[in-house]
């Protein structure tokens, strides 16, 4: 075989496997988007029935007045009666404040750098905070993840 067929074929080859990636591709995404439409999604968004989700909130880590890096916090609150979800969902901007305000307290005042953060603290102290927003009971904070960068 000579190189011009050696490559001739092994393009024919590259593009027919890029074809049947492509179709099978197509194909998962319509079984996919046929078992959404199928069984509804919850619209919190998590396991759990009343979850309400939050976007991260994140503190600065300092050490002699430079950033020297960052704390990630993926968390959401569970709220299982739907009036109170409602207040919950009202209260969502004064939630996230709150939270971004604890979680920069929690890195200033409990976090050692180079050491696993205590989620036990930063748990009660967002929960506490949630109590005082949204009502005391009504809410449950739930910690998804806690990134040290």
């Amino acid at each position: 075989m000579t190189d011009s067929n050696q490559n001739l074929s092994r393009r024919r080859l590259a593009k027919s496997a890029a074809a049947a990636t492509f179709a099978l591709a197509s194909t998962a995404a319509l079984g996919v988007s046929s078992a959404r439409a199928a069984k509804p999604v919850p619209k919190g968004g998590g396991n759990e029935a009343g979850f309400l989700g939050s976007n991260q909130i994140t503190a600065s880590i300092m050490r002699q007045f430079r950033p020297v890096g960052l704390m990630q916090i993926d968390m959401g609150i569970v709220v299982s009666a739907i009036p109170q979800r409602e207040r919950a969902q009202a209260a969502t901007p004064a939630l996230r404040a709150a939270w971004r305000g604890v979680a920069q307290e929690f890195v200033n005042s409990f976090f050692i750098p180079g050491r696993v953060p205590d989620t036990q603290i930063l748990g009660q102290r967002m929960q506490a905070v949630t109590d005082r927003v949204v009502g005391n009971g009504i809410a449950r904070v739930v910690l998804l993840s806690v990134i040290v960068r």
